[in-house]
C-alpha cells in the first residue's frame, strides 16, 4: 500500500510521529470538490487538540477554535459573508509595501510563483511558504496538556547571501467569532439545498427551512441570533503583551451558573498573547478586507494601548499582536503567541508556564516528546503501515477530550455533524465504544468518561440519547425510546473494572442527574439499576423471549424497515439487544455472585432463557434481526450483521452452526464491499425512499459495527479478523476512494455502500446532512483501535486475564500506555501496567513454538517448575499473581533465557 494520495502524502515528520502533508491545490485540483447538500465544498481540515480545547485546522490556512466546558461555542469561526477569517494567521509585511501578506492559501497563492506547504501533525499544523529568498514557518499547536490554548510559532527565515530584510512587520491574528453551537433538529446550514432523493421529502426539507428562516431558528439563523446577545470588555496588559477579550450576555443570564442551560451565558475571558518577541502594536476591532481573493487588511485604525479599556464593545473583536524585525542575509527570526480561553485570573499562569516551555524548547519538540508516550500501536511485519495507522487513530482519539464544568469532568463527545450540525452530543452508546480504546490510551481518563456517562442517569434509571447546551438532556423525537442505552452502559462499567481492576470503581458514590436533586448511588448500584431497567417494563422481553426494541437499538433507523412502526416500539423485538445482554450476562455473572448470590441466580436463569430464544430465531442461514412487533420475523430473507457480531462473539453457537454462519456473513456483507462490510445486504425499499439504497443503515457501512465483526471473527478465523482490520483502515479507504478527501485522515460513522448512488460518500437525509462535516467522528478512530485490541488477543474477566493473539503467521508487536504485547517466532513478551486490589490469573494462550522446557519469566526470574505460580491446562499458561503488584512483566522464550533480556 502506497504512502502517497491524491490529496498528499503521509511522512514522518522531524519528531518521529506520522503526519500528513496535504499537497493538493483545491482551486486547481478538480477531485478537491466534495459534494455536499448545500453544493460542492473544497474545505479540507483536520483537528488538533489537547484534553481541554479542540481545533479544526484547514486547508485554507485558518483554523477554527472549539471550546465545550459550558456548552460547545467556536471562539474563532471562519465566515465569508461575515468577513470572519478564523484565527491562526500571519499577516507579514517585508517593508516594500503599505500592504500585508498573509499566510492565507487562496487563489492567488495558487497561481504565484511560490512554494505553500500545509502539514497536518499530531497536535499542530504546519504552514510553510517559499517566496523568492524569504521562508515562512507557521506552526500552530495545541499543546499536550490540560489547558484551553493554542500556541502561534511562526519563524523568518532570510535565505539570501546578500539582501538584508528591513523594517519588516509581523501580526499574530486572531479574528474573534464567539459562535455558539445551538441544537438543531433538522441541519439547514449553509443555505442547505437537498434534504432527500425523495421529491416530497426534499420540498419538505425546503419548506422547514423557510419557515426556520422566518422566525430565526434555522440552524444558522438561531445561532447567529443568540451570538448578537453578547458584548465585549477589552483590556490590555503591555507587560505582559496581552489583549483580553471578557464577553459578557448583554441582559440578566435567565439561568444561574450552576443550573443546566440551553445556552452559555457565562463565557469566559478570550485571550492573546506574545512570549517571545517585542510587540510594538495591538489591535482588537473588526478589519476591513479589501479583497475577497487577496487578503490585504487596513490596519489604520485599529491598535489601542495600555489603560485604554474598551466596555461593552458590540462587535467581535479581532485580536492582533504586531511587531517589528529585520532579517540579515540568512538570519532566522522567531515569535510566538498564546491563544486561549480561561478565567482571568488563571492567565498570567498560563503565560508563564508557556514561556518558559517555548524558550528552551520548539513547541513542536515539546509536544510530539509528550505524545510518543500516548499511542495505541500495532506493529505487524506484512502491513507496516498499520504502526502509523494505529497511532494516528490514537492521537484523534486524545485529541478529541473535552471538559465539562457541570459534571467537572472529563469527556469525548462523537463529534461530526451530529454535533456541529444538530448540537447534539450522544449518544452513551458511542461513548461505550470510544472508552473501550480510552482504557486502553489512558485509564484515569476512561474512568472520569465513565463517570461522566453514568453522571447522566436519573433516579428513575432513565438515560438520555444526548446532550446539548451546558448539561441539558435530550430524548425525544426519533429517539425517544432507545433500548440499549443500559446494556452499553453495563458493558463499560464491567469492561472497565476488569480490564483496570479497579474495583474499587463499583463503591464510588455518584451524584443522579440534576445535581440539585442531591441524590446518589454507588457505581456497583447503578449496574443493578440498569439490570432492573433492561428486565423490567421500562424496556422488557417481548412474547418471543427476546429483549424489546423501542424505536431503536443501536441501529436508530430500524423502525423504518417495519409496516407499522408504532406497534413495533410497543412490541418489537431485538436479537441486537438480546445477544448482547447475553455476552455481559456472561461477564456480569461472577461479579454478581460475589455482592448478591441470591440476584446472580435471577440473571443466570434469565441467561439461559435468553440464549434459547436466540437459538430459535435461526433460519437455516443465519439469525433473524428480530420481530417486527405483530409477529413476523425481520431479516429472515435478508442478513443484518449487527446482531450476529454479538452471538458470535458470545460464542453461544456449536463449530457446525458457528462456521455457516460466518461464510453467509462473509458471502453477503463482507466479501462484496471493497472497504468494511455491509450492514444489511440486500437493502430494504423503505418508505419514500427515506433511507435510499446503501445509505445510512441501509446497507452502508458502519465502522462500530465492523469492529465487532472483527472481534468477532478473530474467535474463529484469524485470517478473516486480520483482512477485516486491513478492510476498515483508512489506508484501504484512500486507496478505494481516492478521489474524495475524507476517510484519507478522518471521516464520518459511516459510508454509503460500493453498489449505492454516492458510492463511498457520507450519506444525507432529511434530518442530517452527514457529508455536509464529514470528519472528525470518534467511531472511525476508537472502534478501529477496539478492533485492534481483540485482535492482539487481550481479553478481561472477573478474576483472570487473557492474552490470546489472534494474529498469526508474523511478527508484530502492540503497544499501550496500559498493556504491551509482543510476539515473535521464538518469543512472547507481554507487560501489564496494572494496580491489583485482588488476586489473578493470568492465561496466556500457548504459542505454537512452546516446549515443555521452554522458560516462564515472570519478574525476572523463572517461575516454569512453580505450580503455585504457573501451570499449563490446555492450550493456556495460567500464572498466578498476588495482589497488590503494581506492574508485570512476563517473557516466554524458546531458547534458553538469558536474564538481561528485557531488565
Amino acid at each position: 500500500m502506497s504512502n502517497s494520495i491524491k490529496f498528499g502524502v503521509w511522512i514522518e515528520d522531524n519528531y518521529g510521529l506520522p503526519a500528513f502533508n496535504y499537497t493538493c491545490n483545491q482551486y486547481k485540483d478538480t477531485f478537491a470538490k466534495t459534494p455536499t447538500t448545500y453544493g460542492h465544498s473544497i474545505d479540507h481540515f483536520h483537528q488538533i487538540g489537547n484534553d481541554r480545547i479542540t481545533a479544526t485546522v484547514h486547508n485554507g490556512g485558518y483554523i477554527q477554535v472549539l471550546e465545550s466546558s459550558r456548552g460547545f461555542q467556536w471562539l474563532t469561526f471562519q465566515n465569508e459573508k461575515l468577513k470572519k477569517l478564523g484565527g491562526g494567521i500571519a499577516f507579514f509585511n517585508l517593508g516594500n509595501s503599505k500592504d500585508f501578506d498573509s499566510d492565507l492559501f487562496d487563489r492567488e497563492d495558487s497561481d504565484k510563483n511560490c512554494i505553500f506547504e500545509r502539514v497536518f501533525g499530531i497536535g499542530y499544523f504546519k504552514k510553510e511558504i517559499k517566496r523568492n529568498n524569504l521562508k515562512i514557518i507557521h506552526n500552530i499547536c495545541t499543546p499536550f496538556s490540560d489547558d484551553p490554548i493554542v500556541i502561534s510559532e511562526i519563524s523568518f527565515s532570510n535565505e539570501s547571501s546578500s539582501t538584508t530584510i528591513k523594517n519588516a512587520k509581523f501580526i499574530d491574528f486572531w479574528d474573534i467569532y464567539l459562535h455558539h453551537i445551538l441544537r438543531s433538529l433538522v441541519v439547514t446550514s449553509n443555505n442547505r439545498k437537498k434534504f432527500s432523493k425523495n421529491k416530497f421529502l426534499n420540498l419538505i426539507g425546503k419548506l422547514i427551512k423557510f419557515s426556520q428562516k422566518i422566525t430565526k431558528t434555522d440552524t444558522d439563523g438561531s445561532r447567529k441570533k443568540f451570538d448578537k446577545k453578547f458584548i465585549f470588555d477589552i483590556s490590555l496588559d503591555v507587560k505582559t503583551q496581552t489583549i483580553f477579550v471578557k464577553p459578557k450576555y448583554k441582559k440578566e443570564p435567565p439561568k444561574k451558573p450552576e443550573v443546566p442551560a440551553k445556552h452559555n451565558f457565562y463565557p469566559k475571558t478570550i485571550f492573546l498573547s506574545m512570549l517571545h518577541g517585542n510587540a510594538t502594536r495591538f489591535f482588537y476591532k473588526p478589519l476591513k478586507v479589501k479583497n475577497k481573493n487577496q487578503i490585504k487588511i487596513d490596519f489604520k485604525y485599529s491598535d489601542f494601548s495600555e489603560g485604554y479599556i474598551v466596555s461593552n464593545y458590540n462587535k467581535n473583536p479581532s485580536l492582533g499582536i504586531e511587531t517589528e524585525f529585520q532579517l540579515k542575509p540568512g538570519e532566522t527570526r522567531k515569535f510566538t503567541c498564546i491563544f486561549g480561553y480561561s478565567e482571568k485570573e488563571e492567565i498570567n499562569n498560563l503565560i508563564k508556564k508557556y514561556k518558559e516551555i517555548s524558550s528552551e524548547n520548539s513547541i513542536l519538540e515539546w509536544n510530539s516528546e509528550k505524545w510518543k508516550n500516548s499511542f495505541i500501536e500495532l506493529c505487524c511485519e506484512n502491513d507496516s503501515w498499520l504502526s502509523r495507522e494505529t497511532k494516528w487513530h490514537s492521537y484523534y482519539i486524545r485529541s478529541a477530550c473535552y471538559f465539562d464544568e457541570y459534571f467537572n469532568l472529563h469527556k469525548f463527545p462523537q463529534g461530526s455533524i451530529y454535533l456541529i450540525g444538530h448540537g447534539l452530543d450522544g449518544a452513551i452508546r458511542d461513548y461505550i465504544f470510544y472508552i473501550n480504546s480510552i482504557i486502553f490510551l489512558n485509564p484515569h481518563l476512561a474512568r472520569e468518561y465513565l463517570t461522566y456517562t453514568i453522571s447522566l442517569m436519573e433516579p428513575s434509571g432513565k438515560l438520555p440519547y444526548s446532550i446539548y447546551g451546558f448539561a441539558k438532556t435530550f430524548t425525544r423525537s426519533v429517539h425517544f425510546k432507545p433500548s440499549d442505552l443500559h446494556i452499553f452502559l453495563i458493558w463499560g462499567i464491567v469492561e472497565y473494572v476488569y480490564m483496570t481492576r479497579d474495583f474499587n470503581f463499583l463503591q464510588e458514590t455518584i451524584p443522579f442527574y440534576p445535581k440539585s436533586l442531591n441524590m446518589a448511588s454507588t457505581v456497583l448500584e447503578r449496574l443493578f439499576i440498569s439490570l432492573d431497567y433492561i428486565f423490567s417494563d421500562k424496556v422488557g422481553i417481548g412474547e418471543h423471549g427476546l429483549i424489546k426494541v423501542g424505536d431503536g437499538d443501536w441501529n436508530d433507523g430500524i423502525s423504518l424497515f417495519v409496516g407499522n412502526r408504532k406497534r413495533f416500539i410497543q412490541y418489537g423485538e431485538s436479537n441486537f439487544n438480546t445477544a448482547f445482554i447475553v455476552y455481559i450476562l456472561q461477564k456480569l455473572l461472577p461479579l454478581l455472585e460475589k455482592y448478591n448470590s441470591n440476584l446472580a441466580s435471577v440473571y443466570n436463569e434469565k441467561f439461559k432463557k435468553l440464549k434459547e430464544a436466540i437459538l430459535k430465531t435461526w433460519n437455516g442461514r443465519w439469525f433473524y434481526r428480530g420481530w417486527n412487533g405483530q409477529g413476523n420475523p425481520i431479516g429472515d430473507k435478508k442478513i443484518y450483521l449487527e446482531h450476529h457480531n454479538w452471538i458470535l462473539i458470545s460464542k453461544m453457537l456449536k463449530n457446525e452452526q458457528v462456521y455457516a454462519l460466518i461464510n453467509e456473513i462473509f458471502t453477503n456483507l463482507d466479501k462484496p464491499s471493497p472497504i468494511g462490510q455491509y450492514i444489511l445486504y440486500p437493502p430494504k425499499k423503505t418508505s419514500m425512499n427515506i433511507l435510499p439504497y446503501g445509505w445510512d443503515v441501509n446497507g452502508g457501512v458502519w465502522y462500530a459495527m465492523n469492529s465487532l465483526l472483527t472481534w468477532g471473527y478473530s474467535l474463529y478465523d484469524s485470517e478473516k479478523a486480520y483482512n477485516s482490520l486491513i478492510k476498515n483502515s483508512l489506508m484501504r479507504r484512500a486507496e478505494v476512494y481516492p478521489h474524495i478527501w475524507y476517510g484519507i485522515w478522518t471521516g464520518p460513522d459511516a459510508f454509503n455502500a460500493n453498489y449505492a448512488e454516492n458510492a463511498g460518500q457520507a450519506f444525507y437525509h432529511l434530518l442530517t446532512p452527514t457529508c455536509d462535516f464529514p470528519a472528525m467522528n470518534l467511531n472511525i478512530h476508537a472502534c478501529y483501535l477496539l478492533s485492534v485490541i481483540k485482535i492482539a488477543g487481550i481479553e478481561a474477566g472477573y478474576n483472570s486475564f487473557t492474552i490470546h493473539p489472534k494474529i498469526e503467521n508474523q511478527n508484530f508487536h502492540f503497544k499501550s500506555p496500559l498493556i504491551s504485547i509482543e510476539s515473535t517466532s521464538n518469543l512472547l513478551q507481554v507487560e501489564l501496567n496494572l494496580k491489583f486490589t485482588q488476586d489473578l490469573k493470568i492465561k496466556i494462550h500457548k504459542p505454537k513454538w512452546w516446549k515443555e522446557e521452554s522458560p516462564i519469566i515472570f519478574n525476572g526470574s523463572d517461575i516454569s517448575k512453580n505450580e503455585a505460580l504457573s501451570v499449563i491446562v490446555n492450550d493456556f499458561i495460567i500464572i498466578n499473581v498476588k495482589e497488590n503488584i503494581k506492574k508485570i512483566h512476563i517473557i516466554l522464550k524458546l531458547l534458553p533465557y538469558n536474564l538481561s533480556f528485557g531488565q
